[in-house]
């Protein structure tokens, strides 16, 4: 519509202007040729004719449709475009492609590896590029480094590990990753790592009485974990028995957010150990002969007998107690056959009082008891020294002789008589030197100014 107007308007001038007219219209259509060309990033428009017969505008056409294809190209990593005009612009698209070929192949050399490469062409481009390589050589060396002694620490990790007496193991806390647990580990236990329970599980091979494992194990499970832990606990074996183990755990956090990940640890067994404990404390609470509660024991039930009787209104019976006629058959049979009766009444002694009473060896044929009894049981405590007595004298046969011994007892009362451990037993002694002094095989209550109470027991 526009065409025909000018072309309404032209035929009205004069010659002269007319063709002034028509060489402004081919201009401007030649400006918008070249302006679209450059600037329109969608499809090429139409060569206009007044360019078609003209050799110069058609090479300047060919060199604009080239750089617009090399520079599509170049836009999507492709260098491999084809220049065949000459000239400035063929030049320079020509050495760009040379460069970026280059720079391609040095990037691809860098990429294999290859940190020795350099570029010396662009400018600001080439020192940047070169920087940028000289920090991945340096950071990869960092990293090499890092990884020999990373490989160093997993080696002496591994011999530590194969060496090792003890068990480790790392759990993590979110239970979706799968814990480790190492072979020495599955040995101490039974277990395989493959059937050890994950963190959540523990408490099924946990002693259910074993409060201290309970509670870390709860507070691994909270919100404040500790950051370290370490006891001595028992753990449900393969064989169905428990074990005693000894465990040091340690938390890991995450260096950033720093909330706990996972826990590590070791765990040693300590069955022999604790065995040995026990054994040495048995030892040094118990009399080795006959294994009743020795002197030192027996010291600290009578004293918390003693309390339990002032807060309760209840009473105790302290018992000295001494064989009669027992040195008799030391000397005549022998320190064996002593030791035979004196293991005897030990446990006839243990068969006829209630777990919540003591017998105790004081030493030689010395024995002693403690029995708790309420208010109004005097006839029970009664029932018991009669029923000992009797279980006392009953034969010990050792290698086919018949032995046969007695016993002596003085009793006192709490809080009738005192309420001291000491005066307690010191009163029961006095009481204990009547009954031998009276003849013998009797029990004698301690009562003030020596008028105590006796009670004989037929041979």
């Amino acid at each position: 519509m526009e065409d025909k107007n000018l072309e309404t308007q032209t035929s009205a001038l004069p010659e002269e202007n007319k063709q002034n007219a028509l060489m402004a219209e081919d201009l401007e259509r030649v400006v918008k040729f070249f302006h679209a060309y450059l600037f329109n990033p969608a499809s090429l428009p139409e060569m206009p004719e007044v360019l078609r017969a003209n050799a110069l505008a058609r090479d300047a056409h060919k060199a604009l449709t080239g750089l617009r294809n090399a520079l599509q190209m170049t836009k999507k990593g492709d260098f491999s475009y084809t220049v065949d005009f000459k000239g400035f612009v063929g030049g320079a698209l020509k050495a760009l492609q040379a460069n970026l070929n280059h720079v391609a192949w040095l990037a691809r050399c860098v990429a294999d590896g290859d940190l020795e490469q350099r570029m010396d062409f662009m400018g600001d481009f080439s020192d940047a590029f070169n920087s940028m390589v000289q920090q991945l050589k340096s950071t990869l060396s960092e990293l090499k480094a890092k990884q020999e002694r990373l490989m160093a620490e997993e080696e002496r990790w591994q011999l530590a590990m194969h060496c090792s007496r003890d068990g480790l193991w790392e759990v993590e806390l979110d239970v979706s990753k799968p814990p480790y647990y190492s072979p020495r580990l599955a040995e101490l236990t039974g277990y395989s790592p493959e059937d050890f329970p994950d963190m959540r599980g523990w408490t099924r091979i946990f002693h259910p009485d074993d409060r201290n494992i309970m509670e870390i194990h709860q507070n691994l499970l909270s919100d404040d974990p500790p950051s370290s832990f370490e006891l001595d606990h028992k753990l449900l074996c393969s064989d169905g028995r428990y074990h005693w183990f000894m465990t040091r755990g340690m938390l890991i956090r995450n260096p950033v957010t720093h909330r706990p990940t996972r826990v590590i640890g070791v765990t040693a067994d300590i069955q022999e150990r604790k065995e040995r404990e026990e054994n040495y404390s048995h030892r040094a609470t118990h009399d080795a002969l006959t294994s009743l509660p020795n002197r030192i024991l027996f010291d600290d039930h009578l004293k918390n007998s003693v309390e339990f009787a002032k807060r309760n209104g209840s009473h105790v019976a302290v018992i000295m107690m001494d064989l009669d006629k027992f040195k008799p058959i030391n000397d005549t049979y022998g320190h064996a056959a002593g030791d035979a009766v004196l293991i005897a009444v030990a446990t006839r002694l243990q068969q006829n009082i209630r777990e919540s009473d003591i017998a105790a060896r004081f030493g030689g044929d010395e024995f002693a008891m403690v029995l708790a009894f309420g208010k109004n049981e005097w006839q029970g405590v009664t029932k018991v020294l009669s029923r000992t007595m009797v279980a006392l004298k009953k034969v010990v046969l050792h290698e086919g002789h018949e032995l046969r011994v007695s016993a002596s007892m003085g009793i006192s009362i709490c809080p009738e008589d005192g309420d001291k451990p000491k005066q307690l037993m010191q009163l029961a002694d006095e009481a204990l030197y009547f009954a031998k002094a009276e003849g013998r095989n009797a029990c004698a209550f301690w009562k003030p100014e020596k008028r105590y109470n006796v009670v004989h027991f037929d041979d």
